[in-house]
């Protein structure tokens, strides 16, 4: 069972679940502490984790930690549920999606023509660089939406995780203002924190948020996402074992 996979089952545990006694630890029987042990284990390895190596990846660290906590959000909810719209005249949650995925592509582009141009080039790049979006990110459900958006920031984090300190500095345009490649750095994060919340406003309007361990579950997501870049491969399958026999034992 992937990580994503096991967030979904313990995201929708309800309060009623999470209050029995279901989870053995240490020779003591517990009930909904199971979660928080989950996360206190992210949070272990999050300060077991090497630092990062330049300030790139610090800041890039933040925007994995921000759609951490969107993919906790997302855990288990309904197909059904991503393309009804909260409102009349409300995003989806499959159309706030395929705009939060795309920004992450064309901030990634953007980032990289600014590092590249020469003298000769305008600071602001074409809008014919801009990718072009694809339907894929957003199709199917939302595990698979999760897996194509994690796929996307795996492309960003390794495209741009080395950029020297020198070319933090260099001028870039966004939303019509110039600015530096490190401040669009930072956008990747903010961005993400922005979608994540207005996707969580619309499923507490869709009534599908649930109860608290959809809460936690956006917690371990985040914490997750604050190491996994520095954490080696057999830690993280350490703690997505350990959380997948957590999901065994949620319901009798």
């Amino acid at each position: 069972m992937t990580f994503d996979a096991s967030l979904a089952k313990l995201a929708s545990l309800s309060d009623a679940e999470l209050g029995r006694v279901w989870w053995s630890f240490r020779g003591k029987e517990w009930d909904g502490y199971a979660l928080y042990h989950a996360l206190e284990e992210e949070q272990r390895a999050a300060i077991a984790a090497p630092g990062a190596s330049s300030e790139a990846v610090r800041i890039l660290s933040l925007a994995q930690s921000a759609f951490g906590d969107l993919r906790g959000l997302l855990a288990g909810i309904e197909e059904a549920l991503l393309d009804r719209a909260p409102a009349a005249g409300e995003w989806s949650l499959r159309e706030t999606l395929a705009h939060t995925i795309q920004v992450e592509r064309s901030y990634r582009t953007n980032v990289q023509y600014s590092i590249a141009r020469t003298s000769a080039e305008p600071v602001l790049m074409p809008s014919e660089r801009r990718p072009k979006p694809d339907s894929a990110d957003t199709a199917g459900g939302a595990l698979d939406i999760v897996g194509r958006f994690a796929a996307r920031r795996a492309e960003t984090d390794a495209a741009l995780g080395e950029i020297a300190e020198t070319d933090l500095a260099r001028p870039t345009m966004w939303d019509g203002i110039e600015v530096d490649v490190r401040f669009r750095l930072h956008r990747f994060a903010s961005h993400i924190a922005e979608h994540a919340y207005q996707c969580e406003k619309s499923i507490r309007a869709l009534g599908a948020f649930g109860g608290d361990a959809r809460a936690i579950a956006m917690r371990i997501g985040a914490m997750r996402g604050l190491h996994e870049r520095q954490t080696d491969a057999a830690r993280l399958r350490e703690l997505d074992s350990a959380l997948e026999e957590t999901v065994k034992v949620t319901r009798p």
